[in-house]
């Protein structure tokens, strides 16, 4: 399959029917090109859902309600007038295709803007030097708490560094590590009554066959007796342990993650499912020299949309 641009937004709206998701958890899995936008996407929309919603201004509360009296056939002191079915019907149908109109207006929006901000061209994971390599230049080599400048420049070199704010965590601690020699990231989030810990753990060479590696005791899952879960196409493997009820390990090609919750239980399949769901789609934004303001993206992905552009 070709990038799944026109896709991918049902997809991150889980829209997408069984057959469609599974072929862009297939594309995303396979294509380095395609996994930190849909990311990105997802981490402007928890910041869109945790986003305070401004208070109106009591004049403005007031302007409503004299026009919303007036609509409603009373005068400007507010003594309604007989209601007429009539009119309550045609308000009705207004109001109705007014909401239609905008949600449709929206959906096209955003569309264009998620096609327009698509990057076909070369990927900054394949100018960048390795992740290795770049936690090497962000920590020095050394291990250590990391600061949010150092957390962020660790994800614009491809590392995830997951927060969970989708799920109600909220960072207290962040540490870089080595786990069994290779460079790590620690995260300590809580929230909800929990705290979870999360290992990224990232080999420094190219190591598609090395052993999965549980980010707790820096061993082998197989040898710690962790057991392979069933896998949805697409999405990283998900490895359990029948005597630790409170950890889990995912692992993708060069990444594993190791989950350790407190108390155990839903705050872990929560956390689980969100690094899943993450990593599947994780994309490369566009380079700095590409990069386009709102409505540039906008107007390029209308005219991809007409099929009068193309997405280089």
């Amino acid at each position: 399959m070709r990038h799944p641009k026109r896709l991918l937004q049902e997809y991150l709206d889980d829209q997408a029917t069984p057959s469609r998701a599974a072929a862009v958890q297939a594309h995303l899995a396979r294509c380095a090109a395609c996994r930190a936008e849909a990311a990105r996407e997802r981490r402007l929309r928890s910041r869109l859902r945790t986003a305070e919603v401004p208070v109106a201004r009591p004049e403005l509360r007031e302007h409503t309600d004299l026009a919303a009296r007036r609509a409603a056939g009373g005068d400007a002191g507010g003594y309604a007038a007989e209601p007429d079915p009539a009119a309550h019907r045609r308000r009705h149908r207004l109001i109705s295709t007014a909401g239609a109109v905008a949600a449709a207006v929206g959906l096209v929006l955003s569309t264009a803007y998620l096609l327009g901000s698509w990057n076909n061209g070369e990927s900054l994971n394949d100018a960048a030097p390795g992740l290795a390599a770049g936690w090497t230049e962000v920590t020095d080599g050394a291990g250590g708490t990391l600061s949010a400048d150092q957390i962020t420049d660790l994800r614009a070199r491809g590392w995830a560094c997951p927060e969970l704010r989708s799920t109600g965590m909220s960072l207290v601690a962040a540490k870089a590590a080595r786990i069994d020699g290779q460079p790590a990231v620690v995260m300590t989030l809580q929230g909800q009554g929990s705290t979870v810990t999360i290992y990224e753990t990232r080999p420094a060479g190219s190591s598609s066959n090395a052993p999965v590696v549980d980010g707790v005791t820096g061993r082998a899952v197989k040898d710690e007796g962790f057991v392979l879960q069933e896998q949805e196409p697409g999405r990283p493997q998900v490895w359990l342990h029948p005597q630790r009820p409170q950890q889990a390990v995912l692992a993708a090609e060069g990444v594993a993650y190791t989950v350790d919750a407190a108390p155990p239980g839903e705050v872990l399949d929560n956390a689980v499912r969100e690094i899943s769901l993450t990593e599947s789609s994780r994309l490369v934004l566009h380079p700095p020299e590409s990069a386009q303001g709102v409505w540039d993206r906008i107007q390029r992905g209308l005219a991809i949309m007409a099929g009068n552009g193309n997405n280089r």
